[in-house]
Formats: structure tokens, C-alpha cells, sequence
């Protein structure tokens, strides 16, 4: 119960800190892909400069290399003036592919720059040695490279521009993410004070709110149980939850001795009603039996006993013996010897039983059984006792020309299923729900035991017995049998 009520009263809590988290997890995310990104464009920058102030390097290295192969135009100098302009064209190319919309007009001019000064050292190199320094500088001065060189340094420029702009904003971003964060953090750290604070004040509330409940019910069970001893009043409310507990176990062993008492009652009276129905039952067979035996024992004037008689004294017994019988069935309960059986030989042996009663009334049994094996675990005499009692039943409350149905089937389910139906006035109303209780009966000479003893062997196997009143009149009782319970006979 604490733990529902820590949950109703922090749940609110705990939705914000999860909110406060998932905020935390998202600005973390979205910061360390904004650091990424701009840490890929301040590194894609640096290299466009470095390809830019490369392309100027490798032209300074050309432009002073042309100059002293003018001066000495040896086959090693030409060869390192070839190199110079080789190195220079990769520098260009590492430009252009990688360069900006915005800076295509400003490549387009170094490379028609740069075309005109390689086509200036072709045809205007000297045919041999410039020996003199003046020649050496007009030569030079003919073949210039300043022009080249500023739109080189633009480019450089605006990339380094570029660069620092990234790394600025970058800057930017990490103050913008610190803040971000601190502010999350201290959100965090101030909704789990408050978080703290209303849980606890929630749970004191409600505490002192189930300390009066349980008061509550200590005085009523002071009123309803009686004085018991009991400790002091105690403000702690475990102490308080166990003396309710004590007190609740008082109650119900006083309820246990109580249902003991009834029961002992009910016992009794049921033996009071065993002893009565015991006694109609025994005493009036007994009565005739006496009558017919005194006449024949009279000193004067006896009576000798017919065929007629012997045959009544007989009756009278079979019917004490038939009482005495449902009293033992009905106070023992004998072990289940269950072994596989077919549950239509079954129900054909009982049909035998009960056709000799049926035909005396006269009453028709009819008998459907299903068309393959149904196997059950089952104790032959006890399930043969359940099916003859039902099929008796049926029988007795069958008027003359009436018919039973005895249907042997397998249920939807699997489970095998035995329904017996008469055609006769059906169950009573007030009947019903006192079927299957002891000493119960509708019959002038029944004792009420033969449900009883009935279901009791059904439950014993596993299965159910039901009694109902058939739409088209009579009525009809159900036994089922839990399926798969056994092998074929």
C-alpha cells in the first residue's frame, strides 16, 4: 500500500524529471552535432586556405626559379622551373575543386592569369644566359606577377575570413550550449527539492489521513469485537497497523470458533434428520413384517405365512437394505480404484440394470452412444452406482408410456459427456436449489442421499454433474468426465 501511495503522489514529480531529462539528453545531442558541424566547416575552411596560400608559394617558388633559369638556363634549372609549374597546377586544382559559388569569379581570374604568365615564359624566355643585371631586370620586369599574386591573396583572404567567422561562431555556440546547460542543471537540481519537498509533504498528509483511518477502525472493533488487550495508544503508524492486525486476528479466531459451533449444531441436526428418515424408513417395512410374523406365531388361530407374504417380507427388507445402503454410501468415502474403461460399456451395464424397473412400469429407455470409444479413468462399482442412481431417478419419475434418453457423446471440448432425460413433470422451482443437499427428496420413500453420493463420485473423478429442466418438459442431469483421462478399454 506505501508503495501505491508513494507512486499517486510522485508521479507528477517524476513525469518532470523525466521531461527535465529528455530536455538534457536533446540539448546534449543537439549541441555535440552543432559542434560537428561547425567543426567540419572551420576544418573544410582551413583547408581552402591552405590550398589558397599554397597556390601563392608554389607561384613565389616559380616566379623566382623562372628568374635565375634566365640567368643561367641549364638543363637542372629548366628541369626545377618544369617542377615549379607542375607543383603550381596541382595547387591550382586542390582550388578549384573545392571552391564556393561565390569565389568561382574571382578563380576564373587567376586561372586566366595564371595561363597568360606560363604562355609569357614559354615564347619570351631568353634563347641563352642574361649575363648582365640590367638585362636581368627588364627582362623580369617583361614578365610580371604582381597581377597574379593579388587576386591569390583575395582568395586567401576571404577563406581566412571565413575561417575565423566559423570559429567565432563556434565561440558563440559553446557560451550559448554552457548556459543552456547550467540553466537545465539548475532547473533539475531546483524541481528535485520541490520534487523532495511535495513528495514528502504528500506522503505525511496522506499518512495522517490513514493514521485516522485506522483509529477509526480500532474503535469500531473495539465496539463490535469487546475489550481486548491491547497496548497504549502509539502515534507511530506501523504499531498502529499491527495492533489493527492483532485485532483482526482476534476476530477471526473468534469467528473460527464460532463456524466451529454451527457446524458441530449443524452436524447434530443433520444426524437428527439421518436418525428421523432413518427411522420412517426402517420403521414401517418393520411394522409389516412384525404384523405378518406375530399373526403367524399366534397360539390360536395363526395365519400362515403365503408366498404372497414371503414375497412382501422380502420387498420390505430389500427396501431397509436399499436405506441402509444410502447411509453408508452416503458417510463413507471409499479410494478411487480408477483404471481405463469405455464410458458406453459403462453406460450400457447401468441401462441393463435399471430396463427390469423401467419395463415393470412400463417406460421406454432409449440409448444414443457415440460412434467411437470414449476412454475414461474411472472406479467401475462408483461411476456404475452414479449411472444406475440417475438412470432409477429418471425412471421413477417417468409416468407409464413415457420415455428416458440416455445419450453417450463427446463434448465440444473433448470432454465425454453422459445426459440422462425423462419425459416427466420436470424439477420444481423449489426443488432446484436444494437438489444435491443431503436428506432432500421428493420421493415418499427416498432418503435424499442418492444425488448427493452422485455428484460426490463425479467431483471425486474430475468431472461435474448438472441438473436442468429440458425446454419440451422433463428433466435432464449432465455428467462430464474430464477428457484424455485414461485409454481405450
Amino acid at each position: 500500500m506505501s508503495q501505491f501511495l508513494f507512486a499517486r503522489s510522485s508521479w507528477p514529480f517524476v513525469a518532470l524529471g523525466g521531461l527535465l531529462a529528455a530536455a538534457c539528453l536533446a540539448s546534449t545531442w543537439y549541441i555535440n552535432r552543432l559542434q560537428g558541424d561547425l567543426a567540419r566547416a572551420v576544418r573544410h575552411d582551413a583547408a581552402r586556405m591552405e590550398a589558397a596560400d599554397e597556390f601563392q608559394v608554389q607561384l613565389r617558388h616559380l616566379r623566382f626559379h623562372s628568374v635565375v633559369c634566365a640567368a643561367d638556363p641549364t638543363g637542372a634549372r629548366r628541369e626545377v622551373v618544369r617542377r615549379d609549374t607542375a607543383q603550381a597546377d596541382a595547387a591550382l586544382a586542390a582550388i578549384r575543386a573545392d571552391i564556393t559559388a561565390e569565389d568561382a569569379g574571382l578563380l576564373a581570374v587567376i586561372e586566366s592569369d595564371y595561363a597568360t604568365y606560363k604562355q609569357q615564359l614559354g615564347p619570351g624566355a631568353p634563347a641563352g644566359p642574361i649575363t648582365t643585371l640590367t638585362e636581368l631586370v627588364r627582362w623580369s620586369d617583361a614578365h610580371p606577377m604582381r597581377d597574379l599574386l593579388q587576386p591569390c591573396r583575395e582568395l586567401s583572404d576571404r577563406q581566412r575570413a571565413r575561417m575565423d567567422a566559423g570559429l567565432a561562431r563556434s565561440e558563440a555556440d559553446t557560451a550559448w550550449a554552457g548556459r543552456v546547460l547550467l540553466a537545465l542543471g539548475s532547473a533539475g537540481a531546483f524541481g528535485g527539492l520541490v520534487t523532495g519537498y511535495a513528495t514528502a509533504r504528500g506522503q505525511r498528509r496522506r499518512a495522517a489521513q490513514l493514521s485516522v483511518r485506522v483509529r477509526a477502525v480500532q474503535s469500531q472493533l473495539d465496539q463490535e469485537v469487546g475489550a481486548l488487550s491491547v497496548d497504549p495508544p502509539t502515534a507511530d503508524l506501523g504499531e498502529q497497523f499491527d495492533r489493527v492486525v492483532e485485532r483482526v486476528t482476534e476476530v477471526c479466531r473468534r469467528l473460527q470458533d464460532q463456524e466451529r459451533d454451527l457446524l458441530r449444531a449443524e452436524q447434530l441436526a443433520a444426524v437428527g434428520r439421518l436418525a428421523a428418515g432413518v427411522a420412517h424408513e426402517v420403521r414401517n417395512p418393520l411394522t409389516g413384517i412384525k404384523l405378518l410374523v406375530e399373526g403367524a406365531l399366534r397360539p390360536a388361530n395363526r395365519a400362515a405365512l403365503t408366498d404372497e407374504d414371503l414375497d412382501l417380507i422380502r420387498q420390505e427388507i430389500v427396501r431397509m437394505e436399499r436405506t441402509v445402503q444410502g447411509l453408508l454410501d452416503f458417510a463413507r468415502t471409499p479410494p478411487l480404484e480408477c483404471r481405463p474403461h469405455d464410458l458406453r460399456a459403462l453406460v450400457s451395464e447401468a441401462v441393463n440394470r435399471a430396463r427390469a424397473r423401467a419395463e415393470r412400469k412400463p417406460v421406454a429407455v432409449k440409448v444414443e452412444r457415440a460412434a467411437t470409444p470414449l476412454a475414461v479413468s474411472a472406479d467401475r462399482d462408483q461411476m456404475l452406482s452414479l449411472l444406475t442412481n440417475l438412470l432409477f431417478n429418471a425412471v421413477d419419475a417417468t409416468p407409464a408410456g413415457g420415455n428416458v434418453s440416455v445419450r453417450v457423446e463427446r463434448a465440444p471440448d473433448g470432454a465425454p459427456t453422459v445426459t440422462v432425460s425423462d419425459s416427466g413433470p420436470g424439477i420444481a422451482p423449489e426443488t432446484m436449489g436444494k437438489l444435491f443437499t443431503p436428506f432432500a427428496t421428493t420421493k415418499p420413500t427416498g432418503t435424499g442421499l442418492g444425488l448427493t453420493v452422485a455428484r460426490r463420485i463425479a467431483r471425486d473423478h474430475g468431472g461435474a454433474l448438472t441438473a436442468t429442466n429440458r425446454p419440451e418438459g422433463g428433466a435432464m442431469f449432465a455428467l462430464t468426465l474430464p477428457k484424455g483421462a485414461g485409454s481405450d478399454e
